[in-house]
């Protein structure tokens, strides 16, 4: 189901209006984390008429109230949240609308963010939408191996890739090499087990007159022995 709701979020709308940030995420690792953003992929794409085009193949007709349906059953979904993370609601509004816009209705739960796990293990999750840290540490694969290989409870749900879990499992054991790194990040944006939507920026401010500075994207050093004041 992934890749037709995928094709109706304009992720650089949601980037820009409610995140404030210059650009959404086209794949699911960022340029920041090195040999896991994949320049080789296409990027994930926003095409209304591609989505409904989907739908219809799949026998999806639009209903009186403009909500596709199939065999009797509207397309209907739940998709839960949390605001610990205030951006989250916003961002599932914006969602809302723009499902709505390829005739799927939306009901936002936004709740506690253990019901997201719980309902991942129940089966019972529709739909999540969280924030999710791939770069704790430099190597992501931990994170990968827990949401992926085959299945964790912020990741992948009923969605199985023996290739990956194989390429992950040798990353694990020190023996993968940059280009298993990037056929991982190919067959996660081809199967779309989970679906990008805004990368993580991180912000810094810098007095004027100060050179030097720079931004470690895991946060482990703040770089002031570089500083300088500006000739």
């Amino acid at each position: 189901m992934s890749l037709r709701p995928s094709l109706a979020i304009d992720r650089a709308g949601i980037a820009q209006a409610v995140l404030r940030y210059p650009e959404g995420a086209d794949q699911l690792f960022p340029p920041a984390m090195g040999a896991w953003h994949n320049d080789d992929i296409d990027p994930l794409q926003y095409d209304i008429d591609a989505a409904q085009a989907l739908l219809a193949e799949q026998g999806w007709t639009p209903g009186a109230d403009g909500i596709m349906a199939r065999d009797g059953q509207r397309f209907a979904l739940t998709l839960t949240t949390y605001p610990d993370r205030p951006e989250l609601p916003l961002v599932a509004a914006v969602l809302e609308q723009q499902l709505r816009a390829i005739g799927v209705d939306l009901t936002i739960n936004s709740t506690n963010s253990s019901e997201i796990p719980a309902g991942h293990q129940a089966g019972t999750l529709e739909l999540g939408l969280l924030a999710r840290n791939f770069a704790l540490i430099p190597d992501p694969i931990g994170t990968v191996l827990s949401d992926f290989a085959p299945t964790g409870d912020w990741g992948a749900m009923g969605w199985d890739s023996p290739e990956l879990v194989e390429l992950a499992r040798t990353l694990a054991r020190g023996d993968g090499t940059d280009a298993d790194r990037a056929r991982i990040g190919a067959i996660l944006q081809a199967e779309l087990p989970v679906i990008p939507i805004a990368w993580y920026q991180q912000t810094l401010a810098v007095i004027s007159g100060i050179e030097g500075a720079v931004i470690d994207p895991w946060e482990r050093n703040f770089g002031l022995a570089g500083l300088r004041r500006a000739q």
